[in-house]
């Protein structure tokens, strides 16, 4: 027995010694890259995917399985494109618990990783391949349950993912500068620490970065996950927010299975610009804070519970300061039970335009399904500089709010409006408005109100799409009488009416379409009178459309200036141009330059047409862009800085040594006329005319030259022919037939007038030596005196005599 037993002793110790010499032999003569064909051709068979390793592998078997790679790419499916490519990866695996369907990871370190995501309209994914399970059933006996995966830590550097996403518009890259973890594995806490850049340039531009630290708790079972000790740092520019640092600390959970959210001790801090372009206001919040000691929200148990929300934005808006505060101390919802705390809150702005609002509500009603929050009253006053002195509008905005989380809907009932606009100047003016406004599932809201203006009603409603995208608006509005003097600011530098500013002021002045992009939709405004600075306008209506920035106003009619304006017209905001057809009857020039030009340079009632376009991003751009037509028909006017008849009176007296001196035009002097027209080309910001038409009793005008907007400069011809006696105005019948050249020139608000006085001497020199021909010539033939006058007539004579007679006469006349 005790022999067999040696035996036995000594058979497995020669088994050990020879299996321990092969293993020694196998390890030191393993050789991994003799599989690297094996594994590149089934990549290809199986993936069809071309798998390169441009670096040798290293592997090692005992006591871990570990793997180094080195400058490893993978193409794309079935193309030779890249998707993957590694600099350097190594992974390090314990053997013993994969004989147990468990993948125990001790490491995984990668550097230089690069890969591209794209995926089409459809839905279509370049990684749908890999992600694609076999076919293949499994071999019989094979274990059923998934494979268990244990990470003993992860570290990842200069990793990019470039992305290029069509169905939902993604387009930009992702860069992992750094982000290491802890020990990865199911309902384990691990660490995790990441540095992470993105930059995407669609839909929207965006770039920044993410850094900082959590805890997460994976359960994979049912893909939920426990995030808690957060502190994560955001900054860049976002989506309507611009130079962003913002911060969140607290904890979270996340529970796959109900779709449930729980936070606690949940604080955000925000630093940033808000809204707002270049050269133009926006909201800046400055360590503005919102927090939360407990949230949670689950729609399978019908369960929602706020505890002390507490919303704190301070900042400034326009360079001035502003503050919100929001304070609802519990909110605890229970399927059809609900219990909460009235809210409160308060918003102060200081500025030009100082406001200050104190809301409140009543205790909320409801329950899950739709929450309700009765008698939500604001309590607001505005100040603002006024005509007279300051302004006040205060009032009371009250209406019952219901909301209703699950569908993403609500409403506003009994909405209520009652305000008082109070200024010196003006007789108080006094709003009051009722209806009911609300928001559908899907974003689509509508309204409808009524109410009064100082007793005068008006009535307004329509409907919005505000999902994802532009908002689609359709709105209409009708009002008795409006007058929006009573409701906007003043501009600074004078009353409604004041001139405008300088041309050199404004010239450079940006402009700048690109509202026309925030909204698309149709609008109606109809008005039986509207004020408007220096506007008064009578039956205003307005129809007009927005498309992807383009405004087509379609039609723009109302009565002013004693007639009828009727408009159309379009605007696009990229590229910036704008079109207007317009056409005036039966009005007064005088009234309408003073009011669009601050002008009172001609007057006269009739038709006034307008067909021009013109583009840029500027008011000289604009102007210098100028192009179409334009055209004029009055009656009954004149034309102010020049009274011409008066000039002609004053030159009776220095008929002789008259010079061409230069005159500045004078506002009270004004040539009269009957009727004039005239139509004009518009070149470049240059107005030229050459049809200048105009008659009095006293004189028939013509003209030409330029008007030229750019430069703000006259260069004008006007030739005045003299049609009748000024006997009556102390004239004389020389200057009949005469015509009198006035040369216009110099800036608009004051331009010189030369009359070339030279040529109407002449003229009038010519129509005195004919006058006095006629008269002696007459006298000479015995055709004029006494005899003549008393109508007696003179004896016949021959022709030959009469003829002979004529020419004796002319002799002596020239002797």
């Amino acid at each position: 027995m005790k022999l067999w037993m040696r035996r036995l002793a000594l058979a497995l110790g020669v088994l050990v010694l020879v299996l321990g010499g092969v293993a020694v032999y196998l390890l030191a003569t393993f050789d991994p890259n003799r599989y690297q064909g094996l594994l590149t051709n089934w990549v290809q068979t199986h993936k069809q995917r071309t798998l390169v390793i441009g670096a040798p592998m290293a592997l090692k078997v005992f006591p871990k399985l570990r793997l180094k790679l080195a400058k490893v790419s993978l193409s794309e499916h079935q193309r030779p494109d890249e998707f993957l490519a590694v600099d350097e990866v190594e992974l390090s695996v314990n053997v013993m618990p994969l004989l147990r369907r468990q993948l125990v990871i001790d490491q995984v370190v990668a550097r230089g990783v690069r890969l591209s995501y794209w995926r089409d309209a459809q839905g279509r994914a370049n990684i749908d391949d890999l992600l694609k399970k076999d076919d293949e059933p499994p071999p019989p006996g094979a274990p059923s349950d998934p494979l268990q995966f244990d990470v003993a830590g992860v570290q990842l550097e200069k990793a990019l993912a470039k992305v290029q996403d069509a169905k939902t518009g993604m387009t930009g890259a992702l860069t992992v500068n750094s982000l290491s973890s802890g020990r990865l594995a199911d309902g384990v806490p691990s660490d995790i620490k990441l540095d992470v850049a993105f930059d995407l340039s669609r839909p929207q531009a965006a770039k920044g970065a993410l850094t900082g630290a959590f805890r997460i708790t994976p359960r994979l079972a049912t893909g939920s996950a426990d995030v808690d000790q957060i502190k994560l740092a955001l900054q860049g520019d976002l989506p309507g927010v611009r130079a962003l640092q913002a911060g969140l600390e607290g904890a979270v959970a996340w529970d796959g299975e109900h779709a449930s959210l729980k936070a606690r001790s949940l604080v955000a801090e925000v630093s940033g610009q808000v809204g707002g372009q270049p050269g133009k206001p926006a909201l800046v919040l400055d360590k503005s804070r919102v927090s939360v000691d407990a949230f949670a929200y689950d729609p399978a148990q019908q369960l929602m519970a706020v505890s002390k929300l507490a919303v704190a934005l301070t900042g400034q808006q326009s360079g001035h300061a502003m503050s919100f505060k929001l304070d609802w101390p519990e909110l605890d919802v229970k399927g059809d039970q609900l219990k909460g705390s009235p809210l409160q809150g308060q918003f102060k702005l200081a500025g030009p335009m100082a406001v200050e609002a104190q809301f409140a509500s009543q205790s909320p009603t409801g329950g899950f399904s739709a929450i309700r929050v009765p008698g939500l009253k604001t309590d607001f006053k505005v100040s603002m500089a006024g005509q007279g002195g300051q302004r006040e509008v205060t009032g009371q905005l009250s209406a019952n709010v219901s909301a209703q989380p699950a569908q993403a809907a609500g409403a506003l009932e009994a909405l209520r409006l009652q305000a008082r606009v109070q200024e010196p100047s003006l007789q108080p003016l006094v709003i009051q408005m009722d209806g009911r406004a609300a928001l559908a599932p899907g974003g689509a809201a509508q309204w409808a109100l009524k109410g009064l203006v100082n007793d005068n009603p008006f009535s307004s409603d329509g409907t919005a799409k505000l999902g994802a995208g532009v908002p689609q608006v359709q709105a209409n509005a009708r009002f008795t009488a409006l007058d929006l003097n009573r409701l906007l600011p003043v501009p600074a530098g004078g009353a409604a009416s004041a001139p405008a500013a300088s041309a050199g002021a404004t010239a450079d002045a940006p402009v700048d379409l690109g509202a026309l992009k925030s909204v698309d939709g149709q609008f109606k405004f109809s008005a039986g009178t509207l004020v408007y600075r220096q506007y008064k306008l009578a039956d205003a209506e307005l129809n007009a459309t927005l498309d992807k920035g383009h405004l087509n106003l379609s039609r723009l009619s109302a009565k002013a200036w004693g007639g009828r304006v009727v408009a159309s017209g379009s605007a696009d905001a990229s590229p910036q141009r704008m079109a207007l057809q317009a056409q005036a009857d039966g009005i007064n020039v005088l009234a309408m330059l003073k009011d669009v030009a601050q002008k009172d340079v001609l007057e006269g009632t009739g038709q006034v047409k307008l067909d021009v376009r013109t583009a840029g991003n500027k008011v000289s751009q604009l102007t210098a862009g100028l192009n179409g037509t334009a055209a004029m028909q009055l009656q009954d006017g004149a034309v102010r800085g020049i009274n011409l008849a008066k000039s002609l009176r004053e030159f009776k007296a220095q008929l002789s040594g008259q010079s061409d001196a230069v005159q500045k035009a004078s506002q009270s002097e004004k040539t009269d006329f009957t009727e004039m027209t005239g139509t004009f080309k518009i070149t470049n910001g240059v107005a030229h005319n050459d049809d200048l038409s105009a008659k009095s009793p006293f004189l028939r005008v013509g003209g030409r030259g330029d008007i030229n907007l750019v430069a703000r400069q006259l260069d004008y011809t006007v030739s005045a022919t003299v049609t009748g006696t000024i006997k009556g105005q102390g004239g004389a019948d020389a200057l009949k037939g005469v015509t009198v050249p006035v040369k216009l020139r110099g800036p608009f608000d004051a331009p010189d007038w030369q009359i070339a006085w030279s040529q109407v001497a002449v003229g009038a020199l010519q129509n005195t030596v004919k006058s006095r021909l006629e008269d002696e010539l007459k006298a000479r033939l015995g055709l004029g005196g006494a005899a003549a006058a008393s109508g007696a007539s003179a004896p016949a004579k021959p022709a030959g005599s009469l003829e002979k007679q004529l020419k004796d006469q002319l002799k002596g006349l020239f002797r």
